[in-house]
């Protein structure tokens, strides 16, 4: 399988503190993966780059084989993996309910342990998450402080997770390799969630220039009181896609690849299971807070299942339905059929015999079979194409998301897009932004009930001069809770009005309330939320004046999102601009400019 970017790129930096950027040469197709016949639920994840390396995983055992070090006839040696026997549970109590998500890990539908239910077209279609790993100088010393080394030892980890997330249909994809050879970049100590802070704002400044998704940064630890930690949830939201995983002393390769699987597991919407509600094919299920501690395959329970389901459902992930360039793919070398990878010269692949056996639409050739025009994809059912103008993806948000059609003569949805940035919504109080509508008026509502409103000016001006956990305008580990310039105080920490006479009633929070003139004026601290990542801190994109929006905490003009398409006059008063730059057309109305009766759902040129 390629799981390999095809511009794949090792960073490391010199004596003098540059950073310097190569392009090894890393065999795309010698990675495999698989199972051990007669064992339906043995797992073979396997190199044969340098010798065979790799691991044979069966329910409770695993087995490892490796090559003979300076063997002159190529010897390889198999070996028992052991369980990690060390003290006490490998999770950090406090990360075991709930990750740094605030609301928008709340809001998640809690999980039910379900059936044996087929995956949903959106789970069964291929999904990617781009991977950008950063190795800090004392896993880099631990793995032989050896650049070939430690980039043999991270493929195969993320070969070993890869395995486990086959059957979501999710690939992640190892973009770029930072090693931090000589010294550590940012300081690596401290409790996860000041180091999950600290890496995401290192993130944001050093890697706003790379292409990546999300940013692992892999540490080395004798001990650790955690192993991890992740911004539940947010795999798709760029400000908050960091994780921390502690390699610690005596950790195998197969025991952190689990604990990567979970932590990207909880990026991806999961919470750790409940061994007395969710059930799995395995003695210990993937997302179980014990199962980085047993070797032997793993699998996702129905409950890890069903809450993938509902992150898709509710466009958490948004981001993985874009396929990246994989090294192989690119370079047009033989398709592999029955790799679960749709190649260049394939109708489809089902994958092993066994799955192909089930395939409605997939021959074990990699053909369609006799009628059938498709194999997977949102707009594919029982291997036909939908008819077009058939809604493929609902809109996420009814003000400032658009719905996208099937076209009827492709499996796969349009691409997903929105209204452009900056179009006015919720009656003028806010503005759309990355597919969501950006109105403090709607952010108090969802928060506190009807009734509650963005607070005057007055409120802000109370609440954020005391520059505490209630009111401020972002955090910085070093210089604490941020001031609020004059300009900037509605882009700091959301302040509503409380409309109710009874508290308000949360266990997850810290309520402040405070009167101000005639109004009574209300602030949340999520006690469990790290002040980075605080969840009442106004998105980017939410309105702060006339013509004015909130970047970074910072109030703009609007214009500084540069729009290239004017509704009234591209779109004739009968759309609205997408964020292609194209007219979105009201139903009723034909695109490209909404100028022709016609088209019973409207829609634009780019959307089906």
């Amino acid at each position: 399988r390629f799981f390999l970017s095809d511009d794949f790129r090792i960073y490391t930096y010199d004596e003098r503190g540059s950073l310097r950027s190569d392009s090894p040469h890393v065999e795309g197709g010698c990675h495999y993966r698989g199972y051990v016949e007669g064992f339906p639920s043995s797992a073979v994840t396997l190199s044969t780059c340098l010798g065979l390396r790799g691991l044979l995983q069966f329910e409770n055992v695993s087995y490892g084989i490796e090559p003979l070090e300076y063997s002159p006839t190529f010897e390889h040696f198999v070996y028992r993996v052991g369980d990690e026997k060390a003290a006490g549970s490998l999770l950090d109590s406090s990360h075991l309910q709930r990750g740094p998500g605030g609301p928008a890990a709340e809001e998640l539908p809690t999980k039910a342990p379900g059936g044996d239910e087929p995956l949903s077209a959106a789970a069964q279609s291929p999904k990617y998450l781009e991977a950008y790993v950063v190795v800090d100088k004392a896993l880099y010393n631990h793995m032989g402080s050896d650049k070939n080394a430690a980039m043999q030892k991270i493929i195969q980890v993320f070969n070993l997770v890869n395995n486990m997330f086959n059957p979501l249909h999710v690939t992640i994809v190892l973009s770029s390799l930072e090693l931090w050879a000589e010294e550590n970049k940012m300081p690596t100590a401290g409790e996860a969630d000041d180091l999950l802070q600290r890496f995401l704002e290192w993130e944001q400044s050093r890697l706003a220039q790379r292409a990546y998704g999300t940013a692992f940064l892999l540490v080395y630890r004798d001990r650790a009181s955690f192993v991890g930690t992740t911004a539940a949830g947010k795999a798709c939201e760029r400000d908050a896609a960091g994780t921390v995983a502690v390699y610690r002393g005596a950790t195998t390769l197969e025991s952190f690849s689990v604990l990567l699987a979970q932590l990207l597991g909880r990026s991806l919407g999961m919470s750790y299971d409940d061994p007395r509600a969710c059930r799995c094919a395995g003695p210990v299920c993937l997302m179980s807070p014990e199962a980085p501690r047993f070797s032997g395959a793993k699998a996702f329970s129905s409950c890890s299942i069903g809450d993938f389901e509902a992150f898709l459902k509710h466009d958490g992930g948004t981001c993985l339905f874009s396929r990246p360039r994989l090294a192989g793919l690119s370079r047009r070398r033989p398709a592999t059929c029955g790799n679960s990878v749709v190649e260049p010269g394939e109708q489809c692949d089902c994958g092993a015999a066994e799955a192909c056996l089930k395939d409605k639409c997939c021959t074990t050739t990699c053909r369609f079979k006799p009628g059938a025009k498709c194999s997977v994809g949102l707009c594919c059912d029982e291997c036909q194409f939908r008819q077009k103008q058939w809604r493929c993806r609902r809109a996420a948000d009814a003000q400032c998301d658009l719905d996208e059609f099937c076209n009827g003569s492709s499996a796969s949805c349009p691409p997903d897009l929105y209204v452009q940035d900056g179009h006015g919504c919720e009656r003028g109080t806010g503005y759309c932004y990355k597919g969501r509508c950006q109105s403090p008026d709607l952010q108090c509502r969802r928060l506190y009930g009807r009734g509650s409103e963005n607070a005057p000016a007055a409120c802000y001006e109370e609440l954020h001069s005391q520059q505490d956990r209630f009111g401020h305008c972002g955090f910085r580990p070093r210089a604490g809770y941020g001031s609020c310039a004059w300009r900037n105080l509605r882009c700091g920490k959301l302040v509503c009005t409380y409309p109710y006479s009874t508290p308000f009633p949360s266990d997850a929070a810290a309520v402040l309330y405070v009167r101000v003139r005639e109004h009574l004026c209300v602030s949340l601290d999520y006690l469990h939320a790290p002040a980075k990542l605080d969840p009442l801190l106004v998105p980017p994109g939410t309105k702060c004046g006339s013509g004015k929006l909130c970047i970074n905490n910072t109030c703009h003009p609007r214009w500084v999102l540069g729009h290239g398409c004017d509704s009234g006059a591209r779109c004739h008063g009968r759309g609205v601009c997408n964020n292609a730059g194209q007219c979105h057309c009201q139903p009723g109305w034909e695109p490209p400019d909404c100028l022709r009766k016609g088209s019973h759902w409207g829609g634009s040129v780019g959307s089906g």
